[in-house]
C-alpha cells in the first residue's frame, strides 16, 4: 500500500519508488534531477530529500495561513469592517513581508478610513521598503500607490508626496535598461501619471511618448503588462 503524504493542494509532480511509497512531491521542472536518484535508491536517506520535503511543507503551511488571512480580509472588505481589515492586513505585513499586496491593501484601507495621517506613514514606510529592497516592482507598486487613479489624496502633502515619488521615479529610471518592455512600458506610464498630477506636463509627454515606443516595437500587451498594471488598482475588496 502506498505511503499517505502531507499535501496541502494538488501536487505538480510525484514519484514513487520501487517499494510504493512516495519518494518525492514537488515541481516537475525538479524531475530530471530527482528521478535517477530514486531510481539508484540514493534519493531517500539523502540530506536533499529530507531538506526538499522540509520545504515543501514549510511553504504548504505558509500558504496556507496566507489563505486563510486572505480570507479575513475579503470577508472584513466586504461588509466594510475596515477596521477588522486593517488589523489583519497588518499581521500580514508581519508574516509575509515579501508580499507587496499587504502594503498596497494597507494604504487602500486606510484611504477608505480616511485616516489621512495612518495614510501617510504607511505611505513612507512603503516607499521606504520598497528603496532598501531595490527592486522595481515594489518601487512602481509604491510610487503607484502615491499618485494613482483610483484614490482622494487630499489630505495629504503634495510637496512632501511629490518629493517621494521624484525619488522613486528616479531609482525606477535607473533600473528599467535592464528590464523587459512590458515592465518599462508600465514603469515609463506610471512616471508619466505622476508627472502629470504634479504639474509637469512636458515630462510627462515624453515618458508618455516613451512608454508608447516601447509598447509600439513589441506589439500587444502580455502577461507580465497585467500583472503590473493591476497593481494599480490595490484594493483590498478585490482579494
Amino acid at each position: 500500500m502506498a505511503q499517505s503524504s502531507i499535501s496541502f493542494h494538488v501536487p505538480q509532480a510525484f514519484i514513487v519508488d520501487r517499494d510504493g511509497s512516495i519518494a518525492f512531491i514537488g515541481h516537475p521542472a525538479m524531475l530530471e534531477d530527482v528521478l535517477p536518484k530514486v531510481i539508484d535508491g540514493s534519493w531517500r536517506a539523502s540530506a536533499e530529500a529530507k531538506n526538499a520535503e522540509k520545504a515543501r511543507i514549510a511553504k504548504g503551511e505558509s500558504d496556507v495561513s496566507y489563505n486563510a488571512l486572505r480570507d479575513r480580509i475579503r470577508a472584513a472588505t466586504d461588509i466594510e469592517d475596515w477596521k477588522t481589515a486593517l488589523s489583519a492586513i497588518e499581521e500580514g505585513i508581519v508574516l509575509f513581508p515579501d508580499k507587496i499586496m499587504f502594503h498596497q491593501w494597507h494604504v487602500a484601507t486606510l484611504m477608505q478610513m480616511r485616516d489621512m495621517e495612518a495614510c501617510w506613514i504607511a505611505l513612507g514606510q512603503f516607499a521606504r521598503t520598497a528603496i532598501e529592497r531595490t527592486s522595481e516592482d515594489w518601487l512602481l507598486a509604491a510610487l503607484q500607490q502615491l499618485f494613482g487613479p483610483i484614490y482622494d489624496y487630499s489630505g495629504l502633502p503634495l510637496a512632501e508626496r511629490s518629493s517621494m515619488a521624484k525619488e522613486l521615479s528616479e531609482r525606477i529610471l535607473r533600473l528599467c535598461p535592464q528590464h523587459d518592455a512590458p515592465l518599462r512600458y508600465y514603469s515609463y506610464l506610471t512616471i508619466a501619471f505622476y508627472y502629470h498630477e504634479s504639474g509637469d506636463n512636458d515630462r510627462a509627454v515624453d515618458f508618455d511618448r516613451a512608454g508608447s515606443e516601447v509598447r509600439g516595437r513589441r506589439g500587444s500587451p502580455g502577461r507580465r503588462e497585467a500583472r503590473t498594471d493591476g497593481a494599480i488598482a490595490a484594493d483590498p475588496g478585490g482579494v
